[in-house]
């Protein structure tokens, strides 16, 4: 029974998760939508709540306007899995998208053909499939990473449009990839804008906005910041890419990945970075605002992964923040995957509130569906969602029944229920039980003294991997 009840919530929606009917009475029937992925925000980046060293007041305020969640994870520890879960609602190994995407060219403007469309391990319907079905107007601007080649390019996956790069990371000046390529596309041509990368993004999306407000839209947002190559607005002048030249070491120095800075000037750098997203929030907000589009509009913001806490060791020694979590991006740790997340609908989302529940990035799809009234996929069919609605969380505060979470990447496994958490480092073969609840930064194994609950988290972890790597 228990096997059958962990193998079932993989792909079931629980009884009880959506909206009530007299919740939904004072929805508009199709609410804008705007989802804002940051990239590489730790959990102790942010100012306000987070306490970090940037000044945020532009997400302190969506914070103080909406609802906070304390417990919302990337699905991923990594840029192409939390990408990949997002967008379809399901576990990313399902798209065998388990670690970041390959950015290495084949020639000029057409990249390695793994993605989630190029070598067709992938087919299910996004979450701007969903919504352009029902009447939306859908747009796609920033970081792709979901593949290079032509054929997984957004404009296939539900989108209208597509403004940004398909790498894993850009110049924010010259926007070319770290093999000297350029990579800044509209739909499917090159196209190049001038400008800071995080300031351009965000005016595609209120352009978009422009054309489109007399329609409901989908629009998603998903900055490169504040990922390598560490650059400020105010580093133009600095040393950016060249077409031709190769950007993959991670040696200090001119052709470095990591940008134009000296390893004790990246911390610095980096909070210019957080506090230029933050002001692209608040560029937004204003003209939502100034619209009268924020009472129709609900807006996510979260992250792809942790931070960086330093970049190979002594190489590059500091460069962000988890807060009190352990561990940074591509570990397991809750430093790696544990994100800062705000929603925002103002009349809608109580303002100040703050939510404890467990959420993931692949909770969005099927909370979509549930906001724009659509039917789940079928629990025992081909598109089968791995995430739940939390609508009635976002609106009325509600608890969720607890569920079991899984993270895989080729290293290390975890699995959490409740506080409980049990993680495994594969290449060194630990395996340790903590207790969030009372050791957010996981330094007490308690394996020791619960091994009957040990046991069951293993059986569900070995369930949830045979489901996942089965054939299709």
């Amino acid at each position: 029974m228990h096997i059958y009840r962990i193998i079932a919530s993989i792909c079931l929606t629980l009884v009880g998760l959506g909206i009530q009917a007299q919740d939904r009475t004072s929805l508009p029937a199709a609410p804008n939508i705007i989802v804002i992925l940051a990239d590489d925000l730790g959990y102790g980046d942010l100012g306000g709540f987070f306490g970090g060293k940037a000044q945020t007041p532009h997400l302190n305020r969506l914070a103080a306007e909406g609802m906070l969640f304390t417990d919302f994870h990337s699905n991923g520890a990594m840029c192409s899995p939390t990408r990949a879960a997002l967008l379809t609602g399901r576990y990313q190994q399902r798209a065998g998208i388990e670690d970041p995407l390959p950015g290495d060219w084949q020639k000029k403007g057409v990249g390695a053909i793994k993605g989630i469309a190029g070598d067709g391990l992938y087919s299910s319907p996004t979450m701007a499939d969903y919504l352009q079905r029902v009447g939306y107007a859908t747009a796609f601007f920033g970081k792709w990473h979901l593949g290079n080649h032509p054929s997984a390019n957004p404009l296939h996956f539900g989108f209208d449009e597509f403004r940004g790069l398909t790498s894993g990371d850009g110049d924010y000046f010259t926007k070319m990839d770290r093999h000297g390529y350029p990579d800044w596309w509209h739909n499917e041509e090159l196209s190049f804008q001038k400008g800071y990368t995080t300031d351009v993004i965000t005016d595609n999306g209120i352009q978009f906005i422009e054309k489109h407000k007399n329609q409901p839209f989908f629009l998603y947002l998903a900055h490169l910041g504040v990922h390598f190559p560490w650059q400020s607005p105010d580093d133009g002048h600095l040393e950016t890419r060249k077409e031709g030249t190769d950007y993959t070491s991670s040696q200090p120095g001119p052709a470095s990945k990591l940008g134009p800075h000296a390893p004790a000037e990246i911390p610095d750098a980096l909070v210019a970075m957080i506090e230029t997203l933050d002001r692209n929030v608040g560029k937004l907000l204003a003209y939502l605002k100034a619209e009268g589009l924020d009472q129709n509009t609900l807006l996510f913001f979260t992250a792809d992964n942790g931070q960086y806490l330093s970049y190979q060791g002594d190489t590059w020694p500091a460069v962000g923040s988890n807060g009190v979590l352990r561990g940074e991006k591509a570990d397991l740790y809750e430093g790696g995957h544990r994100v800062p997340s705000i929603a925002w609908w103002p009349g809608k989302i109580r303002a100040g509130s703050r939510s404890e529940a467990t959420l993931a990035s692949f909770d969005l799809l099927p909370t979509f569906l549930d906001l724009t009234d659509q039917p789940l996929p079928d629990p025992e069919g081909a598109d089968c969602l791995d995430g739940q609605s939390f609508l009635s969380v976002l609106l009325s505060g509600k608890v969720i029944p607890e569920r079991t979470l899984f993270w895989r990447t080729p290293e290390a496994i975890a699995v959490r229920k409740g506080p409980w958490k049990l993680l495994e480092d594969r290449e060194n073969g630990s395996l340790a039980l903590y207790n969030l609840e009372g050791d957010l930064s996981e330094t007490r194994d308690l394996k020791p003294d619960h091994p009957q609950l040990v046991r069951e988290l293993i059986q569900a972890r070995d369930a949830w991997e045979k489901e996942m790597d089965k054939k299709p």
